[in-house]
């Protein structure tokens, strides 16, 4: 009986500790899994704001690449600069090189809003936001690349800055971009403002004065752009048409460097 009975409490003892074990176990097992659900819900979070800043400015982001490239298919492989920039209507002279200035620095001042929306959030894997972002970089890399000839060549941080420089707060409490009719009153009366594009309004200029290869900034800079738009708008329900890309230069002969970008 004495054994029988040092047995049986042994067992218990035993059962005991088995079930603290395994309760503690299954305490730490749930504890784990709730931790990693809030990791995901945390990250799911964040996907679902930089998804929501994307699509609140996908339109005006879209609108002003649209622009932009078709200003430069027009400027590179048109005739309207060349008619106009020195057009005897003072009014035509101004609208053909300002209205060229002003669409760039648009451009750059949605990407600057876009950039600030998103400089806090996490976008972790998520392939369209680094799909989005690639674009972004492709056009800008365009504008800052050394490679090209000079005129319209704006490093990163000028880029930046010009975009900031559109900034405005709109109606609704939310940043937007200046109209064109404010930034020729801009560039009439604030000398500051206007010293930042004062360059840029000489290099519309040298976009006449260019050929093909003299422009290939711009040519590149509208192929990125188009990507871009393809990107926001595959199905063109937006922007239906008028995508076509400028003809390319020849192939870059093979182990040719590619200047730095700044």
């Amino acid at each position: 009986m004495d054994l029988v009975t040092v047995i049986s409490a042994a067992l218990s003892v035993l059962g005991a500790i088995v079930a603290g074990v395994m309760t503690t176990w299954s305490a730490r097992k749930s504890s784990m899994l709730e931790h990693a659900l809030a990791e995901q819900r945390h990250r799911e979070s964040k996907a679902e704001q930089a998804q929501e800043v994307i699509s609140r400015y996908r339109e005006p982001l879209l609108l002003a690449a649209y622009n932009l490239q078709t200003r430069l298919h027009n400027a590179v492989g048109g005739d309207y600069l060349p008619n106009y920039l020195h057009h005897e209507d003072e009014d035509e002279r101004r609208y053909a090189r300002d209205y060229t200035v002003y669409i760039l620095a648009e451009y750059l001042c949605w990407v600057e809003i876009i950039r600030r929306e998103l400089r806090f959030l996490d976008l972790g894997d998520e392939e369209s936001n680094r799909t989005f972002n690639r674009h972004l970089v492709e056009v800008g890399q365009k504008f800052s690349t050394q490679q090209y000839p000079s005129h319209f060549r704006l490093f990163k941080g000028q880029q930046r800055a010009v975009g900031e420089l559109l900034m405005v707060t709109g109606a609704n409490g939310r940043t937007d971009s200046m109209t064109y009719p404010a930034f020729c009153s801009r560039l009439d009366n604030d000398p500051e403002f206007a010293r930042w594009f004062t360059r840029l309004r000489k290099d519309v200029d040298d976009i006449v004065a260019s050929d093909l290869p003299g422009n290939a900034r711009l040519l590149r800079a509208q192929h990125a752009l188009i990507d871009l738009i393809d990107f926001l708008d595959p199905t063109r329900t937006r922007i239906p048409e008028n995508r076509a890309k400028l003809p390319d230069l020849p192939a870059q002969p093979v182990g040719e460097p590619e200047a730095a970008v700044a």
